[in-house]
C-alpha cells in the first residue's frame, strides 16, 4: 500500500524593504499528514532562536518547589488504595496523582531530584526510570478500569512550552477517550486497518527508511521527522510492538534513550524548551505505542509563544524548516 505525500506550493511577491524595494517572492510549501490530512505551513524564517537566553536566575531558584526532594513528601497527594503505594518510586523518579488533574486518571512523575536540568545534560536512566513510573500507574488504572483504553504521558519543559513548573516532570492522562488529537489519530489508524488489513505504520515506515526524512533506530524504537510536522523540529518515535509496553519493557528504554539523543540535538541548535506526548492504547490492534517530540522557542527573559491563532485558534501547524533538512541532523545524535 503505498503512502501518499501531498503538498502544494503557495507563492507571494511583494516590494521589500530588506532588499531595497527589489520584488521578492516567498515560497511557502502546505502539506498534509498522510494518515490524517491535517496541514502544515513551511514558512521560512517563522521561528526564532536566540543566543546565550537570560534564564540563570529564574531556573536556580527552587525555594518553594513543590517537586524538589524535601518538599515533595509533603505537599503532594497519594494515590487511592486501587493503584497499591502511595506513591511511585523508581530511581530517582517520583509519581503521585496530579492535584489539577486532567480527567478521571490523571498523575504527575518527578522525573529528577534535580530542579532544573539543561537539555544537553538529561541521561537516558532519567527518562527510562520516569516512563517505568509512568507505565505502572497507567497499568493500574487499566487493570481497575475496565473502560479505560488510552493513555498518554506529556512533558512541558520551561515556560515557553507551557510549563509553570521549572523541575522537570511528566503529567499522564488515562481514560475511555484520550484528547482530540488522539482520537482523530486513533480513528484514521482503525480506517485505515481496515481498508487494507495493515498498520498504517507499518506501510510508512517501509517508505521513510529509504527517505531522507529517516533519522534512525534506537532498539525496538524506529525514529523519523515527520512529513507534515506539527511543530518546531518535530520527531516521532515508533514503538515496533503493539499494545501497552510492561513497566520493564525494553522499550522505555529504548524510548528514553531516542529522546534524549533528540534533545542533545535541540540544545545543538541553541533551544532550550521542548514538549513530548508519548500514547498507548491498549487492545487496538490498528496502531503502536508513539512519541512525538517537539521544540519550543526559546525560553529568555522576555520570551515569545510560539503557539499562534495558526495553532490555538485554527488548528494548524505553522514550522520554518522543513523535516528533510534537519532529520540527518538529528540522527547524529543518536
Amino acid at each position: 500500500m503505498g503512502i501518499d505525500y501531498v503538498h502544494t506550493r503557495q507563492e507571494t511577491s511583494f516590494y521589500s524593504p530588506l532588499e531595497d524595494f527589489e520584488e521578492t517572492t516567498i515560497a511557502v510549501d502546505v502539506r498534509e499528514d498522510p494518515l490524517t490530512g491535517r496541514q502544515t505551513r513551511i514558512v521560512p524564517e517563522s521561528f526564532q532562536l536566540a543566543d546565550d537566553p537570560d534564564i540563570e536566575s529564574v531556573v536556580a531558584d527552587a525555594e518553594g518547589c513543590f517537586f524538589c526532594p524535601d518538599t515533595v513528601e509533603e505537599a503532594t497527594p497519594k494515590y487511592p488504595d486501587f493503584v497499591g503505594m502511595d506513591r511511585g518510586s523508581v530511581g530517582e523518579a517520583t509519581s503521585f496523582p496530579n492535584l489539577n488533574p486532567y480527567g478521571a486518571h490523571s498523575n504527575v512523575v518527578v522525573l529528577t531530584e534535580d530542579h532544573y536540568v539543561p537539555l544537553a545534560d538529561f541521561d537516558v536512566s532519567t527518562f527510562a526510570d520516569g516512563f517505568e513510573a509512568v507505565m505502572e500507574y497507567v497499568t493500574a488504572v487499566f487493570a481497575e478500569e475496565e473502560e479505560a483504553t488510552v493513555a498518554s504521558a506529556n512533558m512541558n519543559y520551561l515556560r515557553s512550552a507551557g510549563s509553570s513548573i521549572i523541575h522537570p516532570h511528566v503529567q499522564t492522562l488515562v481514560d475511555d477517550r484520550g484528547t482530540n488529537n488522539q482520537r482523530r489519530r486513533l480513528d484514521a489508524h482503525r480506517n485505515y486497518y481496515d481498508r487494507t488489513g495493515r498498520q498504517f505504520f507499518t506501510d510508512l515506515l517501509d517508505a521513510e527508511r529509504d527517505d531522507e526524512r529517516y533519522v534512525g533506530r534506537t532498539g525496538d524504537v524506529t525514529w523519523y521527522a515527520p512529513f507534515a510536522p506539527r511543530h518546531q523540529y518535530h520527531v516521532r518515535g515508533v514503538v515496533d510492538t503493539e499494545g501497552v509496553p510492561a513497566s520493564d519493557s525494553d522499550a522505555l528504554h529504548d524510548l528514553a534513550t531516542g529522546l534524549t539523543g533528540v534533545l542533545e540535538y535541540y540544545a545543538d541548535l541553541g533551544l532550550n524548551s521542548f514538549n513530548f506526548g508519548f500514547q498507548v492504547a491498549r487492545d487496538e490492534p490498528a496502531t503502536r505505542p508513539v512519541i512525538d517530540v517537539v521544540a519550543r522557542s526559546v525560553f529568555d527573559q522576555y520570551y515569545w509563544s510560539d503557539a499562534t491563532f495558526f495553532e490555538t485558534v485554527h488548528g494548524e501547524s505553522v514550522v520554518d524548516v522543513a523535516p528533510e533538512e534537519y532529520a540527518s541532523s538529528v540522527a547524529a545524535f543518536f
